[in-house]
């Protein structure tokens, strides 16, 4: 028992736990989408203009969160997992707020808005990348939980159940982006040429939110099958 505790204490403050500080505040970033676009499509630009800063500076905190996890990336032969793998994974969760900050950053820069017709898709898309995110989260904080069982079974199985989650949603996005470019080509009269083509990279750039959702996810489960 007195080892057990031991793993658990060195398991606490380990790579995996720091791992799940640091997609939190990933997710925390993406979480501001729905808000963000509430603003723009309603043309309220200072509005959009606050929670573009407020994205910024959470992807600020996960650009800190990110150093402090590779600065303090222990070396050692103690290590369950790869440190390779929870370096890609770190940077496969930063990749979500980066996106997350290019895509504000874009739209924002440009006062871009969807043709109101789109207004309805657009905001199922972005709560399925929320989701989908917010699955991802579930999966790395899992694995952590994982790692305080010694890698049982059970829990393994759960991550895998979580990880088929996210890449349901994942599939739901790409469809549902699918479906609004076709929309925004019916509309694309109604905004400048210049516009629909940064319209178009907004979609795609949002739909890479969810990509790395996904990829976060299965370097998650690679890390529990390990």
């Amino acid at each position: 028992m007195e080892v057990r505790s031991a793993i658990s204490e060195v398991i606490s403050s380990s790579p995996l736990a720091m791992l799940d500080e640091h997609v939190k505040a990933c997710a925390t970033c993406v979480a501001k989408l729905p808000d963000y676009f509430d603003a723009a499509q309603a043309g309220k630009w200072a509005k959009a203009a606050q929670v573009q800063a407020e994205i910024v500076d959470l992807e600020g905190i996960a650009d800190d969160l990110k150093r402090n996890v590779r600065r303090n990336m222990p070396r050692g032969i103690w290590m369950s997992v790869s440190r390779s793998d929870l370096l890609e994974l770190v940077r496969m969760q930063d990749a979500m707020a980066n996106y997350t900050k290019d895509v504000v950053g874009l739209s924002l820069g440009r006062e871009l808005a969807f043709p109101a017709p789109l207004e309805k898709s657009l905001a199922k898309y972005i709560k399925t990348i929320v989701d989908c995110v917010g699955l991802g989260v579930e999966v790395v904080s899992a694995t952590r939980e994982l790692s305080r069982t010694a890698f049982g079974a059970r829990h393994v199985k759960l991550i895998m159940t979580k990880s088929l989650a996210v890449e349901k949603l994942e599939r739901k996005s790409d469809e549902i982006q699918t479906k609004l470019r076709f929309k925004l080509k019916a509309h694309e009269e109604t905004v400048s040429p210049v516009d629909a083509i940064f319209l178009y990279q907004l979609l795609s750039q949002m739909g890479e939110i969810a990509d790395s959702a996904e990829k976060v996810a299965h370097r998650a489960q690679i890390i529990a099958n390990s």
